[in-house]
This record gives C-alpha cells, structure tokens and sequence, in this order.
C-alpha cells in the first residue's frame, strides 16, 4: 500500500483541531501556552508542512497584523517561532524573514504617480491574508485575526 500525504483540507483540519482542543481546560497561565506549543508541534508533525512553509505563513501573520487595520497576530501563531530549533529553525527564520520584509515594502508603499495603487495593494493583501491564515483560513487557519470595533 502506497502511503500518501495528506490533502490540503486533512491538513488543515489536522492543524485547526489541534489548535482548538487546546483551548479547553482549567489550566495555569503558562499551562495553556505550552499545551498550545505541544498541539501545534504535533499538528504541523502530521502534516506534509515544512519549516519553510510555517515560516512563510508566520512572515504573513506578523506583516499582515503589522500592515491591515484592526490586525491581530493570534496565540496560534505567537507560538511558530518555537515549534523548531536548530537547522529547521533558521530555514523557518529565513522564510518568515523574506515574507515579512515583503509585507513591509507593501506597509511603506510609496507610488507617485498613482497613490491611491497602495491601497488597493494593502487592501487587496490583507484580504488574502485574511482569506488564508485568518479563523477560517484556506492554507493555515487561526494565525491572524483582524477587530473590528
């Protein structure tokens, strides 16, 4: 039998459950963010995802809660950055460091000739990145959120 990797939708299922069953619980203050650390080391285990691909989506939530209104980097993801160590972990830090530059070009988006272009291109991001990695996310759901009062 041919062992296949999980569907995009059995990932993200897999990455959402481990993330919302750590929610549950009468646990200390430290007790919820090492058991959301363990579920996410252990969701991101049973996926095909690899320290480059949580580092893009990192990169994304961090610029994406630096750039849009109202953006919020959530629990979920403030715990990224510690899922790995050694030589996965500089792979993650490479990636999430080309993907948040990239939002920061995007936040500091200067255009003579057309300004009103910038905010269509904040715009137009935040709502890509909303669409992927916020609550209800298509790629990585549940690492970004954005308030609205």
């Amino acid at each position: 039998m041919v062992r296949r990797p999980p569907t995009h939708r059995i990932v993200v299922a897999c990455l959402a459950a481990a993330w919302v069953s750590v929610g549950c619980g009468t646990a200390s203050a430290t007790e919820p963010v090492k058991d959301l650390l363990v579920a996410t080391r252990a969701a991101i285990a049973a996926t095909n995802l690899t320290p480059f691909d949580i580092g893009s989506r990192y990169g994304q939530a961090l610029g994406a809660s630096e750039t849009c209104p109202g953006g919020k980097l959530t629990a979920k993801a403030a715990v990224l950055p510690s899922v790995y160590a050694d030589a996965k972990l500089a792979e993650f830090g490479a990636q999430e460091k080309k993907i948040y530059d990239a939002w920061m070009r995007v936040k500091h988006c200067v255009r003579d000739d057309t300004p009103g272009q910038c905010k269509v291109i904040i715009d137009e991001s935040c709502a890509t990145a909303l669409s992927e990695i916020g609550p209800s996310g298509s790629a990585v759901p549940g690492l970004f959120e954005i308030s609205r009062p």
